[in-house]
């Protein structure tokens, strides 16, 4: 499906992920706390976490040659951040160490369903786009990013279609202004991912795959709306995929759709079909499910084809 795309030809690089890893502190807790209101916990760790920087670790771990393009501070997080790059086999010669700064950091919340609530707190500033950017993309076959800051995304997005590089992004509800924001964004991208939650919030309704059809800009462009225990869905051009879960025990969702994203562009990569991709993809997720932290079970591509042999 890639190449209906114009994917480039081999580069060094498959993926670019494009984006600032950071520290999650993960506490386990009856329930996230509302307003005025206060919980006890239990400290279940610090791990190395981060969305783009999972989907990176995790199609780097099933075989696919990914590299990052980001920034840590000068502090003992940041050291982690490194160091769990290298143990996945994620290139970082492009992640930029950023003197007298604090490394992006969460507070991430486990419910005792396994669901999870977070805080966030980025690094200041902006990640640079000078010449190391531009030789990383020459490097790499397809971008993935979370589009935050629609500006800085425009420039990247430009940057990357000069380079004849293909652009995947990963959308939350609280990116979106409006539906003209939505579209924009849908129009700058090959393969856009959000959950069902992101997908209600925006378009003001449940996912059916007619209508995910509709929304997209080009017959080549795909767009995946992962559903936790429901499974996932993807459309395009004429084809529409509504793939189960893989019901595992559920210890900590964080991390799982990532998991799923980068399993899903490992699949892509393979020449695997919408279907077949989607359905990697939710074998990939389910092992990310079954313990603490979003990288403690990532799985390695035997263990995703066992399983997917399993449930054949």
């Amino acid at each position: 499906m890639l190449e209906k795309m114009g994917l480039a030809s081999p580069r060094r690089w498959d993926m670019l992920a494009f984006g600032d890893p950071n520290v999650d502190l993960v506490f386990a807790v009856d329930y996230a706390p509302g307003a005025d209101q206060k919980v006890l916990g239990r400290r279940l760790g610090q791990f190395a976490g981060g969305t783009v920087a999972n989907v990176a670790c995790a199609a780097s771990n099933l075989g696919l040659p990914t590299q990052v393009y980001g920034r840590v501070g000068d502090d003992s997080e940041g050291v982690l951040l490194t160091r769990e790059f290298s143990r996945f086999g994620v290139g970082f010669e492009q992640l930029k160490k950023i003197p007298d700064t604090a490394s992006s950091m969460a507070i991430i919340m486990v419910e005792s369903s396994g669901e999870k609530a977070l805080i966030y707190s980025p690094m200041q500033g902006t990640v640079p786009l000078g010449s190391s950017f531009l030789q990383a993309l020459t490097q790499s076959r397809l971008l993935y990013a979370m589009p935050y800051d629609m500006e800085e995304f425009s420039l990247v997005h430009g940057l990357a279609r000069e380079a004849g590089v293909i652009v995947a992004i990963d959308v939350e509800a609280v990116m979106i202004t409006d539906l003209a924001h939505m579209r924009r964004l849908m129009a700058m991208c090959d393969i856009v991912f959000m959950n069902e939650a992101t997908y209600l919030s925006i378009f003001n309704e449940a996912p059916q795959l007619k209508a995910m059809q509709e929304r997209l800009h080009s017959r080549q462009q795909i767009l995946v709306v992962t559903r936790g225990s429901h499974g996932a869905m993807a459309v395009s051009g004429d084809v529409g995929v509504d793939v189960p879960a893989f019901h595992t025990t559920v210890i900590d969702t964080t991390g799982a759709g990532d998991c799923f994203n980068g399993a899903f562009l490992v699949a892509l990569f393979d020449g695997l079909s919408l279907a077949a991709s989607l359905r990697f993809a939710c074998a990939a997720g389910s092992f990310a499910l079954e313990a603490t932290g979003a990288r403690s079970a990532l799985p390695t591509r035997a263990q995703v084809d066992a399983r997917l042999a399993l449930y054949a």
